[in-house]
């Protein structure tokens, strides 16, 4: 288990942790979780065994995850190996949709201050094709191979694309998408039209 280090969230963000909840599951209560959190004194509270209901509001969440992760995997056909992708993917985007608990301002805004350029965001799994200059083997190779849009890049200001062939994850800011095609649903295409809104990576049909 990676643990970063509690003062990154007063460094950033300029707030300190006092109470850490969670069930009391392997990944959260053992001695090197606990030892994190005694020398800045956090109170670890632990809800009892069987309780779900007393982490609820986390329950839920993780619930909501799991469901769009897996809505996207199911409408672009991306394979199941990816999922951790897909997961990944449905937070950044949850974290960027207004919440009526914060009077419909966005989890980011809250976090960041500022709002998120919405522009950056692309249909997951559709065709994508990075810039790959920098990693020809030859001049004369390609200056890009087709790939898969499977997310955004945490420790970069990038696209994360997947290249079936080798099974290699290329991260890249500059990438060209294709939107209304999907590399793992090759006889699928979308074609927006006038009546058709674009929410995220579904397209919703809209009936007057």
């Amino acid at each position: 288990m990676n643990i970063l280090p509690l003062n990154n969230v007063n460094l950033q963000f300029n707030k300190k942790i006092k109470i850490f909840h969670s069930d009391g599951g392997g990944e959260f209560f053992n001695s090197k979780l606990t030892s994190h959190f005694h020398t800045p004194c956090i109170i670890h509270q632990i809800s009892c065994p069987y309780t779900p209901e007393q982490t609820g509001i986390v329950e839920r969440r993780h619930r909501i995850i799991r469901e769009l992760g897996m809505t996207m995997l199911f409408h672009s056909g991306v394979p199941l190996f990816l999922w951790v992708e897909a997961f990944t993917t449905a937070v950044h985007l949850l974290n960027r949709l207004p919440s009526s608990t914060l009077n419909s301002e966005t989890p980011y805004f809250k976090m960041h201050g500022s709002h998120q350029d919405y522009s950056s965001l692309c249909v997951f799994g559709s065709k994508c094709f990075p810039y790959t200059w920098d990693t020809r083997g030859h001049k004369f190779d390609p200056k890009t191979v087709l790939c898969v849009f499977i997310g955004y890049s945490t420790e970069h200001k990038g696209y994360k694309c997947y290249h079936p062939p080798s099974k290699k994850i290329l991260v890249s800011h500059h990438v060209v998408f294709d939107e209304t095609m999907f590399p793992y649903k090759p006889s699928t295409t979308i074609q927006p039209s006038s009546h058709t809104f674009k929410i995220f990576d579904i397209w919703i049909p809209h009936i007057a």
